[in-house]
């Protein structure tokens, strides 16, 4: 069935912007919207009914037209939905059709333009596979009024258990918040504007269940004539407050989170959760874990001797690093203990603890490593935006970093001045991380600290 949120158009057409209905009168919505009577049956009585239950007076300065302009514009009749007439007309390549609705689209204009500007994650989904016509950095505009949810449990509720469906996360900065105007106010509805422009970030993520998920980010108007291109330095500054690039850690994704966002009080499993063993829906004492772009997380799961990568969503894992018996072959790995990705050659980056190693192994159909570092008691890993690698030696008490593949032996940035409490020592460090700002943090496990260098 389909629904505000799935009405996504897929054709990536290239088509004239919608601007002039800005010259257009603002009317009563009953003037508004007198030339698409011919069109809706009954379109009269769904007007009355929207005045009659829109929001009004508003906390947002709306007039009752306005704020039945959107009422309108979220209710469900059927086919012949005025979300529907309406987005079908602006995805047509005959632009001059699309003058009897500019009144409407002026008053409906005024309206969102009134409303708080939302700059979050947010997510549409449909029942369809389109989610492989995407690929990364490329330019889409979506001609029509797009309504997103800021609560992806809303656009699950109405994709379903449907295979092949595609779901879009959204870093939107141009966002109207409409919910509390809407005829179903717990759907949480976001409204971006007819025309917006947005970057795939990644290349979308196939599940197991021929379904996709696709990564968006919207182009502000000062980024509407990017090229396909785009790198990270030019996304949407929608994180809190970072003023200069938009630098992501070795340890998360880059998705841009609002100042205002709030954390739920319990917990998702995402990964395991079956109990302990082996069976690719378990774990057995899962240590170090990255979290990739597209949402993939991979776990070091040390007492399984593996690497499992679990998909957003995914009932289970897949062994991407070792998996064939505890040993010191190239095929196998020792209680691995961390794990990072390394972007620049897409591959995995593995602390094998037990072997004192550090090794390389694809990210996608390894049969084998390679060995990058040897001799070394590792057991975290990081790696910055250059790509030099921070391993933590539990045994010398420092961590070294690794400038190339070919540097086999690394310098020490931290520690390395024998056991102890000083400023200057560690003692067992075990996990880092590393910020924008190349600051490491690490857990200084037997000062019970965490230490900044």
């Amino acid at each position: 069935m389909m629904n505000r949120f799935g009405d996504i158009d897929a054709s990536f057409k290239r088509l004239t912007p919608v601007y002039g209905f800005r010259s257009a009168k603002c009317v009563p919505i009953e003037n508004a919207l007198e030339s698409i009577v011919s069109q809706i049956d009954e379109l009269p009585y769904y007007i009355k009914t929207a005045k009659k239950y829109c929001h009004f007076p508003s906390e947002h300065g709306l007039t009752r037209d306005e704020s039945a302009a959107i009422y309108i514009y979220t209710m469900e009749w059927g086919d012949t939905a005025l979300y529907r007439v309406l987005n079908q007309a602006l995805r047509s390549e005959n632009r001059q059709a699309l003058k009897i609705w500019f009144p409407y689209l002026r008053l409906f204009d005024e309206a969102l333009r009134k409303l708080p500007t939302v700059k979050e994650v947010l997510w549409r989904g449909i029942s369809l596979d389109i989610g492989r016509s995407f690929v990364r950095n490329q330019i889409v505009t979506w001609w029509s009024v797009n309504s997103c949810s800021s609560s992806v449990n809303v656009i699950k509720n109405f994709i379903g258990k449907e295979k092949n469906s595609t779901l879009f996360l959204i870093e939107a900065v141009n966002g109207r918040k409409v919910s509390g105007y809407t005829e179903f106010e717990n759907e949480e509805e976001i409204v971006l504007p007819m025309g917006s422009q947005f970057r795939v970030k990644s290349d979308p993520l196939e599940q197991s269940n021929g379904s996709y998920l696709v990564h968006l980010i919207e182009l502000d108007n000062e980024e509407n004539e990017l090229s396909a291109t785009a790198t990270n330095n030019i996304l949407p500054t929608v994180t809190a407050s970072y003023e200069n690039s938009s630098f992501t850690p070795a340890r998360g994704t880059d998705v841009a989170l609002a100042p205002s966002v709030k954390w739920s009080l319990e917990g998702t499993t995402v990964a395991g959760g079956h109990g302990k063993g082996r069976e690719l829906n378990q774990l057995d004492h899962p240590r170090g874990l990255y979290v990739h772009d597209d949402f993939t997380i991979y776990v070091a799961d040390g007492d399984n001797q593996r690497i499992m990568a679990w998909p957003l969503g995914a009932r289970q894992g897949q062994v991407v690093a070792g998996g064939n018996g505890c040993g010191n072959e190239l095929h196998q790995l020792h209680y691995p203990s961390d794990v990072v990705v390394d972007r620049s050659s897409d591959t995995l980056v593995i602390c094998d603890w037990r072997n004192r190693r550090v090794v390389r192994w694809p990210r996608h159909g390894g049969k084998r490593g390679k060995i990058l570092v040897d001799n070394i008691d590792c057991f975290g890993l990081a790696m910055d935006d250059h790509g030099f690698l921070y391993v933590t030696d539990f045994v010398r008490h420092e961590v070294r970093r690794f400038r190339s593949h070919a540097d086999s032996q690394g310098t020490v940035v931290a520690g390395g001045h024998g056991i102890g409490n000083r400023n200057d020592q560690l003692n067992w460090p075990a996990h880092l991380f590393i910020d924008r700002d190349h600051s490491l943090y690490i857990s200084d496990d037997y000062n019970h600290r965490v230490m900044k260098w």
